[in-house]
């Protein structure tokens, strides 16, 4: 197996899998320029097993209730990716069909749907009461017993260096659980989406086969059992707090684990579910809200296409039945007017790439070289406020795109509070509550609106000498 994990054909696929959607993504970028010579290396590090995983970088988010992130670099990504599909074949099979996340076909449009299914059965049409357990596991993730994991591997992993691999992988993560150092799988990783349903299989396969509960769904650490009897959820509940705690060193969380009638409602996956009809929770709405509003800034500045969006909404149009607002956010623009448009820009960066300083054009050819603004600065013996100065020019005059410079997230947070592209950067930034949004980057942004406001007002001339023209002509003959 492990000779099959480092063949240079498994990295390959690997790597384009790490990739899918991050194309544009400067250290993707980074990695598929020397692509040969990176594969190789990986190659090369997992042959002799001096192969160790780069720290992990972690941020807090906050959308809707706050997670701690941890980020693989891009080449563990492809590392991860290609250990998974060596063993996920000998996995998958064992997993039983209502397990729902991470896995294709499956998903919280499924979950619900089951639900739905056995919410019918169970309250044979909803003519009968109808008592679920909603539980949730406590800090899931941060909990998994590094342990017990690789003792379940074993049974269906014999290759030592797999093993070893994977301890690699899980070792990486930061010391959490109370002290417990072999504890632990960082949120966000490919690998521990994996992992997390290889360990939970043990209580799909307990709940399933032992207590033998029919109508039971898991999505991740979230799982619901169904029963037309309160006493038997009941005692499921203290089974399975129990088994937790002495198989998988995990336990029920206290407030979010309950026993509810469906008539009062009950919360899975976003949806507030009843009898009758189900609701989308609000925290949802505000999320998908916020999310059309980042996408329509991205295709409004051409930074996305359309079908990269209905890629990314697809799910939701069919989660939340939202595709009737699509058409209408994202118009589909007439192809003539597209290339119009770009016939314009290049018109326009010819005009005006003369009007740019040679100083400017210096930095422009350093960034275009790879190095970043603080090597820029460095190299040519200029402050750092320069270089952003010099940033600023090259976009207002369409000689660089502020989408290659600035992150996109922090781009449509500013493209959002910017009420008029002429107006100051101390009353831009006042709107600005993030703090780690620099003065810098607002005159960035605003430059790029200046550009476009000088192309629109150049196609306006065009526009209006063309018929000027037209009008003369016509003149003439008459």
């Amino acid at each position: 197996m492990y000779e099959q994990l480092y063949s240079p054909e498994n990295l390959l696929s690997a790597f384009k899998k790490a990739k899918k959607g991050k194309t544009k993504k400067h250290y993707v970028i980074k990695f598929e320029k020397n692509l040969k010579e990176n594969i190789l290396k990986l190659q090369q590090e997992l042959i002799n097993q001096t192969y160790k995983p780069k720290p992990l970088e972690t941020f807090i988010l906050r959308d809707p209730k706050t997670r701690k992130i941890s980020k693989s670099r891009f080449r563990d990504r492809v590392v991860h990716h290609a250990l998974i599909n060596i063993i996920k074949s000998l996995f998958q099979p064992s997993f039983i069909y209502d397990s729902h996340a991470n896995q294709i076909g499956k998903g919280t449009l499924k979950a619900i749907q089951r639900f739905d299914y056995f919410k019918r059965k169970v309250s044979k049409n909803n003519t009968r009461i109808c008592y679920i357990l909603k539980a949730d596991i406590k800090h899931y993730f941060e909990e998994v017993d590094h342990n017990t994991l690789i003792s379940i591997i074993r049974r269906k992993v014999s290759d030592e260096r797999i093993i070893w691999l994977i301890k690699q992988i899980l070792a990486n993560y930061p010391e959490e659980g109370g002290g417990r150092t072999a504890c632990g799988m960082p949120l966000g990783s490919h690998t521990s989406q994996f992992f997390a349903n290889i360990y939970l299989n043990e209580l799909d396969q307990y709940v399933k086969h032992v207590l033998r509960a029919k109508y039971y769904i898991r999505y991740v650490d979230d799982f619901v059992i169904l029963s037309h009897s309160r006493d038997e959820v009941e005692k499921w509940k203290e089974k399975i707090n129990e088994f937790l705690k002495q198989k998988l060193s995990l336990e029920l969380h206290p407030q979010k684990s309950q026993v509810v009638c469906i008539n009062q409602g009950i919360n899975f996956l976003g949806f507030r579910i009843f009898y009758y009809h189900k609701l989308l929770r609000k925290s949802n709405l505000k999320k998908f809200d916020s999310k059309m509003k980042e996408l329509k800034i991205l295709y409004n500045e051409k930074q996305i296409k359309r079908w990269e969006i209905v890629d990314k909404l697809e799910g939701w149009m069919a989660y939340a039945e939202q595709g009737r607002q699509f058409n209408k956010s994202f118009p589909i623009r007439h192809k003539n007017q597209i290339i119009r448009n770009k016939k314009i820009k290049n018109f326009y960066r010819k005009v005006y790439a003369s009007k740019v300083e040679f100083s400017v054009q210096k930095t422009l050819l350093l960034f275009r070289k790879g190095l970043n603004i603080s090597q820029i600065a460095e190299t040519r013996n200029i402050k750092e406020d320069t270089v952003w100065a010099h940033f600023s020019n090259l976009i207002e005059h369409g000689q660089l795109a502020v989408w290659n410079i600035i992150p996109k997230n922090k781009i449509v947070r500013i493209l959002q509070r910017i009420k008029n592209p002429f107006e100051t950067l101390k009353e831009i930034k006042q709107r600005i509550l993030e703090k780690n949004i620099t003065f810098n980057e607002i005159e960035c942004v605003r430059a790029h609106l200046i550009m476009k406001e000088k192309i629109k007002n150049s196609y306006l001339r065009k526009e209006t000498l063309s018929k000027n023209t037209t009008s003369f002509k016509n003149k003439l003959f008459i």
